[in-house]
């Protein structure tokens, strides 16, 4: 997989997030209706109404920093200034733990600079949230703006399979109650439109190992084999699914590939 994209992977591949700032193609109506749940969701988690909320649980000194930032950001003279103010509150938020408030900065940098890659931030900066211990409402509220997050991606960089897969991965991690399985419905939909990328069969076959389905497991896991047999993170679960199938030799010789992953 190309360094280029920014996969969710297992969503926990979002610690890429920690250094983020320091360092299916839409239609009109569906993109109306992500704008309108957008502007709705903003109204009710907008920074100037959830940051003192949030701040309540926060070490003075951590305060402080922030208070800080937020001047610098809001009498920053030029553009670039006033970003790398804004970006900077992004990442201490997410080093804080708080998704939302990571997010709603992240979003911001991301509408000033239009970019697929700062909106692809902005989304999985929201997505960082789904795996941890929120209200309902609120993970809604994550889930719907990093679907139309990488909405926006998708617009600027309709080649990046990434951006649809991190979509999908939103839906698994949170499915609608209506479509349960719009989420692997979506994943595999791309494995067929993009024959070319080993990514989605890739989080097929990590989804499949999840629920115990091994042998669907490795047919996916080998068909992304096939694509890009020297990443790391495919070597490591095809050991995985090897191993579990009770297939040693074929697991040893990935043994050398499957490095750097924990």
């Amino acid at each position: 997989m190309k360094k280029k994209e920014q996969v969710l992977y297992v969503l926990g591949a979002i610690v890429l997030l920690a250094v983020l700032y320091f360092g299916f193609d839409i239609n009109p109506s569906t993109h109306k209706a992500l704008e309108k749940s957008r502007a709705l969701n903003t109204e009710e988690y907008d920074i100037t109404s959830y940051q003192a909320e949030a701040k309540k649980s926060l070490k003075e000194e951590d305060i402080k920093y922030l208070e800080t930032l937020e001047a610098q950001a809001q009498h920053a003279g030029q553009d670039s200034s006033r970003l790398n103010s804004l970006k900077l509150l992004s990442g201490y938020w997410y080093k804080l733990g708080n998704p939302v408030m990571a997010g709603l900065y992240a979003r911001e940098v991301a509408e000033k600079e239009n970019s697929g890659p700062s909106w692809s931030i902005a989304g999985t900066t929201f997505a960082s949230g789904l795996q941890q211990d929120l209200e309902e409402k609120q993970k809604l509220f994550l889930r719907n703006q990093a679907l139309a997050a990488f909405e926006s991606a998708i617009s600027l960089e309709p080649e990046v399979v990434d951006h649809r897969i991190n979509q999908a991965l939103c839906y698994i991690e949170m499915p609608e109650e209506s479509q349960p399985m719009k989420g692997i419905q979506m994943l595999a939909g791309l494995a067929t439109s993009y024959p070319e990328s080993p990514a989605p069969p890739f989080q097929l076959a990590r989804l499949a190992v999840k629920t115990g389905q091994y042998d669907r497991a490795l047919t996916r896991i080998e068909q992304a084999l096939k694509l890009d047999p020297e990443d790391s993170r495919i070597a490591c679960l095809a050991i995985d699914i090897y191993t579990a199938l009770n297939k040693p030799e074929e697991a040893a010789k990935l043994a050398d590939k499957c490095t750097g992953q924990n």
